[in-house]
């Protein structure tokens, strides 16, 4: 009876430890994919800011092993296509607005951004999404001088899609594009951006059909509104990341706090009620303004007296809108504040964070 009770003890310690090094061998499976994810995404982040380098972008780009294949500008924004032939990954890099470059038509770009009614985001209009027209337009400039690098067929690698403010807003159009172009979802590693602005959402007008009443209009989120535009994989093929005090990635947000305030009035909110009775929930009204944020938020902050010391926070869902809601408090308090929002939206704050927080993981892995 002892001997089994022993041979009963023994297979239990050994299940036990089986367990352990189980468990013991998933953490650290997934402490390595959160370690390999902060060098790709600070990869990223140095070539969104090396795309805004103009004429020495191939210098910059070779200094971090990237063969730079093509470049170009349009007035408005300018990219390149980028390969990191140990990795065999090919990124495809947007600028965002770069007033003071020479290449820069100010009127151009300006006019592009105030461009911020919907339009379609597939020409046959058969996918409800639709984007932000200035930077659809923006993206429509160089999308032929693209193609090639989205199907080209000695390339068998995995995509990036990349970008710093509008920029990261455009590779996220761009990665949609080339689904429809054909490239295959398996060869899409993910859409990183910094600080961009949202410019896709759901269009309930177009998602309706005839005779439909506003009450089937369905509640459609980030997942969905990627899944419809080809990513099965839905909301966690964009990671992007956010300096907490960026204005930037407010724009154009549904949870945007002076548009709230604003339906509040009798004009603005009388408004807003007739043209939905009229026409249906579609974009402007109380309940929803513009777009939409897509994908899963990075948050990177820092900590008062800590300001060299960021740290990284994930959020998903409706997490994300809680994160990005800003009361107009946090930008107006202070001068210095006001000042601190420009700086934490420029693409170099971005680098900084993220090459802070990638050095400390491969030099102390316990402050993961």
């Amino acid at each position: 009876m002892k001997t089994k009770m022993k041979m009963k003890m023994k297979m239990k310690t050994a299940s036990t430890r089986a367990t352990s090094s189980s468990d013991a061998s998933s953490s650290a499976a997934a402490a390595k994919d959160e370690e390999d994810d902060c060098v790709l995404a600070t990869k990223c982040a140095r070539m969104a800011n090396f795309v805004y380098k103009g004429g020495g972008v191939e210098s910059w780009m070779a200094d971090d092993g990237l063969q730079t294949k093509a470049r170009g500008v349009t007035g408005a924004t300018g990219w390149c296509v980028c390969d990191d032939v140990e990795r065999n990954a090919r990124f495809i890099v947007v600028r965002g607005a770069a007033w003071s470059q020479p290449d820069t038509d100010r009127n151009k770009l300006s006019w592009q951004i105030a461009k911020i009614w919907p339009q379609a985001l597939r020409k046959d209009r058969k996918t409800p999404v639709v984007c932000h027209q200035g930077v659809y337009e923006m993206v429509e400039e160089f999308w032929r001088d693209l193609v090639p690098w989205l199907s080209d067929e000695t390339f068998d690698g995995t995509y990036y899609f990349t970008g710093h403010s509008l920029g990261g807003s455009m590779g996220l159009v761009v990665a949609a594009r080339a689904r429809e172009l054909g490239l295959e979802e398996a060869r899409v590693g993910g859409v990183y951006t910094f600080g961009a602005p949202p410019v896709l959402a759901y269009d309930r007008l177009a998602g309706n059909g005839p005779g439909s009443s506003i009450d089937d209009e369905p509640e459609v989120g980030m997942d969905e509104i990627l899944r419809l535009v080809g990513f099965t994989r839905g909301a966690s093929l964009v990671k992007q990341y956010v300096l907490a005090k960026d204005v930037i990635p407010r724009m154009w947000l549904s949870a945007d706090p002076v548009f709230v305030a604003a339906t509040k009035t009798d004009f603005i909110g009388g408004l807003l009620d007739w043209r939905r009775e009229t026409f249906g929930e579609g974009m402007f009204t109380k309940n929803r303004f513009l777009y939409e944020s897509i994908g899963d938020l990075y948050w990177l902050e820092y900590a008062d007296g800590e300001q060299g010391k960021p740290t990284l926070s994930r959020y998903g869902g409706d997490d994300v809108l809680t994160k990005l809601r800003m009361n107009l408090d946090d930008i107006t308090q202070s001068p210095l504040t006001a000042w601190q929002t420009i700086g934490d939206h420029n693409s170099q704050a971005y680098v900084d964070a993220l090459q802070f927080l990638t050095i400390r993981r491969v030099i102390n892995p316990s402050k993961r």
